[in-house]
């Protein structure tokens, strides 16, 4: 079996689930997904295998897989992971000798995500965001919760994913909310960047519906 075929239907096939072009409980199968891919359904099926090990996919023989929905629960997990570490980091980003540089990253960032939802690419879309939300945490220089935070990640795109469906301008203000967070960062004011990342969240939490106690 070609290994290449296989990582190139498992890549696919999992950011069609991050950015909901497959929606939640929505039901996949092997030959859909080889003819999209250009690859044989061996491929396929070993990828599928690795999607449900990461709890992606439920496998059903003979019928298909179906595309694991985001539950309110995962939501809660992902919005307070992100609330005990997010503020925190920006409070630590703004307060670097070098934050006007890091503003000037964060900002290209920005912009990957404004080009992206113009083009309504949301595998750039969520790159970017993902991007954006990283470079901050590194630079923290804490190594233990850069990488906590990375392990969030495919979470917390599925949960922001979501959060875009359910809210209809989503997009937009998301790329409101990042400017003012690159504008506290750029400014060195400690209190201001975490106050922007906080209202942040908390508007995901208000476009998923969930209270405000999350």
């Amino acid at each position: 079996m070609d290994g290449s075929a296989s990582e190139r239907a498992y890549l696919w096939t999992r950011e069609r689930i991050l950015d909901a072009t497959f929606a939640p409980s929505s039901m996949i199968t092997e030959g859909e997904i080889a003819e999209l891919v250009g690859v044989s359904r061996t491929p396929v099926r070993e990828a599928f295998l690795q999607l449900a090990g990461e709890g992606f996919l439920r496998l059903y023989p003979k019928r298909g897989a179906m595309v694991v929905p985001v539950t309110e629960a995962d939501m809660h997990e992902v919005l307070e992971a992100r609330l005990l570490v997010e503020p925190w980091a920006a409070a630590i980003a703004a307060g670097r000798p070098d934050h006007a540089d890091l503003a000037h990253v964060l900002l290209a960032h920005v912009d990957d995500l404004d080009a992206a939802a113009r083009a309504h690419d949301g595998a750039a879309y969520q790159d970017a965001d993902r991007a954006f939300h990283v470079t901050i945490v590194e630079a923290t220089d804490n190594r233990l919760v850069a990488e906590f935070y990375r392990g969030l990640r495919d979470r917390q795109l599925r949960v922001g994913a979501a959060a875009l469906a359910l809210s209809r301008g989503r997009d937009r203000s998301i790329l409101t909310e990042h400017r003012a967070i690159v504008d506290a960062v750029a400014s060195g004011d400690g209190d201001l960047a975490v106050a922007t990342v906080r209202d942040h969240v908390r508007s995901t939490q208000a476009a998923l519906r969930l209270p405000a106690d999350a």
